[in-house]
């Protein structure tokens, strides 16, 4: 009973032996960004299974953090004569290893990059892919914030996939500190593609089924990505959550009703996404932040970030043409 389910779904049967991540985060020091630590052996072989070292990078570092009743993890790379920080929000389901092409993006680019696991993702603590309601995500957003102040470059830059979309959104109607300079939006999350038709399996399924089978969908066009996801990724939770979906009720309830922003924003959507309500998504984000600019990728797909070419080329050419206004 998957909400955002795709209609390409991806064979979940294992084949590999898949590393054990599970005591990671016990292991790490605080979050301070100075790059002062070595990295521990056990996070060497996370880097590399996930392909997270970057030849751009000067420095680079990874800590916990507490917020929301959660111990975060977050990560950061450091470029020499940063231009300024990029923060990444990923989206559900996702964590900082599968986004190795939107930091890559950042440090090619001569930005340092943060990118953080939000509750029950990644190497974060919580239930896996649970949340109460979505302004914990802006809560965790807003901490992790407040520990970059005055140790990375500005002008901050933030990126959001889906429902990292959603947390820069929340940031930016409900936080009175506003740092974020271009926010740059790929698929956000308001309403799911079908709602009219899923809610009622919600509705009954919460009583019945607090953690019904996720099912792995072809989400873009990279196949190989898929199957990683399906059958190699650790961390990705072969389970959906109830609890994250009330949030999203909650979430799709409060933002339409929310006030006018007058911030210009960037929002890239695909005509090809079959996981969010898109046309819908693209109206009341726009009702909201009359001053947001919107481009659509035709043909592209929900996992905009893990695109292929030719998708991809205009996807970075939009975040490109924004980041240098």
């Amino acid at each position: 009973m998957d909400l955002l389910k795709d209609f390409n779904a991806v064979d979940t049967s294992p084949v590999i032996h898949r590393p054990d991540y599970s005591a990671l985060r016990s292991q790490l020091p605080a979050l301070d960004f100075c790059c002062a630590q070595p990295l521990p052996e056990s996070v060497i072989s996370y880097r590399n299974f996930y392909r997270l070292n970057f030849a751009e990078a000067t420095g680079t570092g990874i800590g916990t953090f507490s917020s929301a009743g959660f111990e975060l993890v977050a990560q950061y790379w450091r470029v020499a004569n940063p231009k300024g920080t990029l923060f990444i929000c990923h989206g559900y389901f996702d964590h900082t290893g599968i986004y190795g092409s939107a930091i890559r993006f950042g440090l090619e680019r001569g930005y340092n990059v943060v990118a953080v696991d939000f509750p029950g993702h990644g190497l974060s603590s919580g239930e896996p892919v649970a949340i109460d309601t979505f302004m914990q995500y802006r809560e965790v957003l807003e901490a992790l914030l407040s520990r970059a102040r005055e140790k990375m470059p500005e002008p901050w830059h933030a990126m959001g996939q889906s429902t990292g979309g959603a947390t820069l959104l929340a940031y930016l109607q409900f936080s009175h500190w506003q740092p974020f300079d271009r926010v740059m939006l790929l698929a956000p999350l308001v309403r799911p593609a079908n709602w009219h038709l899923r809610k009622w399996m919600f509705y009954l399924g919460r009583f019945l089924l607090p953690h019904p089978s996720r099912g792995f969908n072809i989400n873009t066009h990279d196949a190989e990505f898929a199957r990683r996801q399906a059958h190699r990724d650790p961390l990705q939770s072969p389970v959906m959550s109830i609890r994250w979906l009330g949030a999203m009720v909650d979430w799709l309830k409060l933002f339409p009703k929310s006030s006018r922003n007058p911030k210009s924003i960037l929002v890239v959507q695909g005509t090809d996404d079959k996981t969010v309500d898109w046309r819908y998504n693209m109206g009341v984000i726009g009702d909201r932040f009359p001053n947001s600019k919107r481009v659509i990728v035709r043909g592209a797909r929900h996992q905009m970030i893990n695109e292929t070419q030719p998708y991809r080329q205009r996807i970075l050419a939009a975040l490109d043409e924004w980041l240098s206004q």
